[in-house]
């Protein structure tokens, strides 16, 4: 496995991590608008998404149906 697909590899567990944080610290309490509340929901969305673009690049490499 070459240090890119490594690369990406760790990157989509950061971007998980990174959203998992967000949504497990997300509250719509005192002094939080309902816009940034769903823009952290948004972000997080993003967040997940990029993780698995990240590991289903990994795989298609690694599977050899794609070059890094």
């Amino acid at each position: 496995m070459s240090h890119k697909l490594v690369i990406f590899w760790l990157a989509g567990g950061l971007f998980l991590l990174a959203g998992s944080w967000i949504m497990g610290n997300l509250d719509l309490s005192v002094g939080i608008s309902t816009a940034s509340y769903y823009m952290a929901v948004v972000t997080s969305l993003v967040l997940y998404l990029l993780a698995g673009l990240c590991w289903i690049a990994v795989a298609a490499a690694a599977k050899g149906h794609w070059k890094f």
